[in-house]
């Protein structure tokens, strides 16, 4: 663990930071951050030690994980209700594969954006942590950062009462002045990201000179970094011994978001990975790099998800690397975001709030896919 002297909570804002927001009422900001500074921690410790136990088995080679849900979590679906059918289809998904299960939940109200303004010039939804997808309610607010803890918080009591296997939960690491707020400290000084497992850096973030590498060194949860096409050598090695500079198990996991035309890329990520005898497990993402546009709705093809996950495998088998992870955007309900065939979208069943998510259908083919490829390779063993 990198848990240096210099390092607190929030020494962060010592480094250029993208992707946050602004609020216009600063004051209200600080004074919000503050009640959620003095609220119990969410997660106690010893959940967190745990899950770090079974992601140790994952770097080893003995686990793979599954980590799956929604791309941009609305407050409107925090119930109960809709837990529970989330949590249900999570270890539906996972028995498939005798997987860790990572949920995309209890938190995930964040996202990152390609650009600050719609093309009309509005403000565009940044998550519900944020600000609204309602087009007359996107400054940033301050009180949905209460709302999110209160949510986060709801969510994982939920979790605790649900009788499947173990889920654990993850989000994006995305609003830093948010998430150090959850900061804090066991009897041995070290410091833990209490309102989740299992944090991850984007790959519009992940600068190692930049605030979210630099936050996210300083905590004791095993964390994840999005690694996609603008990667190159110095940077890949700097962000990953600046996460984890003692090289241990457990504790950093390359989430690969290429694209299906662009897997090249990886055979030189794994040669720097080997190069430099960095320890690191490579989990893909196969859709963020296969976004495409059909009659004006963001779509992605199964057809192309399930390509590159076929040479996810091939390439690490051929470079003596071991998959450790799939991480997919997808929902329990009947929506047509992703599709097969060339088939059409239907507007009314196209209801993501950011990013288009497999259906439940699409989610269990792919999965069995996965298995099937899982198995051939134990095999080979």
């Amino acid at each position: 663990m990198n848990q240096d002297k210099e390092w607190s909570q929030d020494s962060w804002k010592n480094y250029s930071a993208l992707q946050l927001p602004i609020y216009q009422d600063a004051q209200l900001y600080q004074d919000t951050l503050q009640k959620i500074k003095n609220l119990p921690e969410i997660l106690n410790f010893e959940d967190i030690n745990v899950f770090k136990s079974q992601m140790i088995k994952v770097s080893k080679g003995e686990k793979f994980v599954l980590q799956l849900g929604d791309c941009a979590e609305v407050f409107d679906e925090c119930t109960d209700e809709h837990w529970k059918e989330k949590f249900s289809f999570y270890d539906r998904m996972g028995q498939i594969l005798d997987a860790i299960v990572i949920g995309r939940t209890c938190g995930q109200f964040a996202k990152p954006r390609s650009q600050l303004l719609e093309k009309d010039g509005t403000l565009n939804y940044r998550g519900d942590l944020i600000n609204s997808l309602s087009r007359d309610e996107r400054d940033p607010d301050p009180s949905r950062l209460l709302l999110g803890a209160h949510y986060t918080k709801k969510g994982i009591d939920s979790l605790k009462q649900y009788e499947g296997s173990q889920i654990w939960v993850s989000h994006e690491c995305l609003h830093l002045g948010y998430e150090s707020a959850f900061v804090k400290q066991n009897q041995d000084k070290q410091y833990y990201l209490t309102n989740t497992h299992f944090p991850w850096i984007g790959d519009r973030t992940r600068l190692h000179d930049h605030a979210h590498s630099n936050f996210i060194k300083g905590i004791y949860n095993p964390v994840g970094i999005k690694i996609g096409q603008t990667i190159n050598k110095t940077e890949f090695i700097n962000v990953f011994k600046l996460i984890n500079p003692k090289n241990e198990d457990g504790r950093a996991f390359a989430i690969i978001r290429l694209g299906k035309n662009k897997l090249d890329k990886l055979k030189d990520i794994i040669h720097w990975k080997q190069e430099e005898k960095l320890n690191i497990s490579f989990f893909l993402d196969p859709m963020h790099g296969n976004n495409i546009d059909k009659s004006g709705h963001k779509i992605r093809k199964i057809e192309d998800i399930m390509y590159e996950i076929q040479q996810f495998f091939t390439i690490l088998e051929q470079q003596n690397e071991i998959p450790a992870g799939l991480h997919l955007e997808c929902t329990p309900y009947d929506v047509t975001e992703c599709i097969e065939n060339d088939e059409d979208i239907n507007p009314k069943k196209y209801t993501t709030a950011c990013d288009p998510r497999l259906n439940f259908r699409q989610t269990r083919k792919i999965i069995i896919f996965v298995n099937t490829l899982l198995k051939k390779l134990r095999n080979k063993q």
